[in-house]
């Protein structure tokens, strides 16, 4: 797999240069280099060698290989949305598949900058014109010129590139109602990136916490599970989210008395649950990324312990969570 790591250069950060990095992720090596070689010949040093210094910031070409798909994304320091195309490889026979790919990459980045566009245009145009053929022969097919022009291949976007994340994380769940409690807890997270935007996202939890009581305390144990879809934005540097869901489980209700003799204490397990908002920021470096995340639910159960006849603890209303994880990709 070759890809472009972008390290520290010279400060002349080439913002209107048309300069751009190129990273391939998970492709085959043949295709690899293909589109490597293709690209270089369009484009000549509008593209960062593989051993050159790529300044921070600068624009990038990015193209994923899943299975039989090639997910390209074109992205840059500029405020406009990276723009993303699906193709299918095995549209491509033999070793059509390098230049199909290269194309298509190309299109969205002239597309983001007017210099790439007029780079391939200057290469097309400077293809000489076919000589006329001595006599009469039948109609041929145009060969296929170093342009962009090329017919695109008929792309199928109904089967979404998937990418599967798992990771651990840390949470602080906190119920702000009268005798609420905050809970500091762990957290088994993964999310699947469905195509360009949708995201599912869900996480396994086991929080815990404690108030003070005239008594003694009481503590709960909450165990839950939480799922969310939603949308997603971003490239494969830095992305947020946004979405809806719902978390449901259980909590254990427990006391401890300073007079064990005189106050007996007992545990209970109650379910719990509700619906639930969730935005995140996320955070990667090649396979590993980092997601921080807020949550907003309400209760739709109401446990609570009791102590000396009167409300201890409780789940009830509303609650806010914030979770920090870091995280692989499968």
């Amino acid at each position: 797999m070759a890809t472009a790591v972008p390290v520290s250069a010279e400060p002349n950060h080439s913002v209107g240069s048309g300069r751009f990095a190129l990273e391939i992720m998970e492709c085959p090596k043949a295709l690899t280099e293909g589109v490597r070689r293709f690209i270089s010949i369009e484009v000549g040093d509008l593209l960062y060698g593989e051993t050159e210094g790529v300044p921070s910031g600068s624009d990038t070409l990015t193209i994923r290989c899943v299975r039989n798909f090639a997910w390209l994304e074109a992205a840059g320091v500029s405020e406009n949305t990276p723009l993303e195309k699906l193709l299918h490889l095995d549209d491509f026979p033999g070793d059509a598949a390098p230049r199909a790919v290269a194309l298509a990459s190309l299109e969205l980045m002239a597309a983001r900058s007017s210099i790439v566009r007029e780079r391939i245009d200057a290469s097309r145009n400077s293809t000489p014109a076919p000589t006329a053929p001595p006599r009469a022969t039948p109609p041929r097919a145009p060969a296929i010129t170093s342009g962009v022009v090329a017919p695109q291949p008929r792309v199928k976007p109904s089967v979404p590139v998937r990418e599967i994340r798992i990771g651990l994380g840390v949470s602080l769940r906190d119920f702000p109602a009268k005798h609420g409690v905050s809970l500091l807890g762990g957290q088994v997270q993964a999310s699947t990136k469905l195509g360009p935007m949708w995201q599912i996202a869900a996480n396994a939890e086991v929080a815990s916490g404690k108030n003070k009581v005239s008594l003694g305390e009481t503590s709960a144990t909450l165990l839950s599970c939480g799922a969310s879809f939603g949308v997603r934005s971003g490239g494969t540097a830095f992305g947020a989210s946004l979405g809806l869901g719902a978390r449901i489980g259980a909590v254990r209700l427990s006391g401890a008395s300073v007079d064990p003799v005189s106050v007996s204490a007992a545990s209970r397990w109650r379910p719990w649950g509700g619906p639930m908002a969730v935005a995140g920021l996320f955070s990667g470096f090649g396979r590993f990324g980092i997601t921080l995340a807020a949550e907003l639910g309400q209760s739709l159960l109401k446990p609570e312990g009791q102590a000396d006849g009167v409300t201890a603890i409780s789940l009830r209303g509303p609650w806010a969570a914030f979770s920090l994880g870091a995280s692989i990709r499968l």
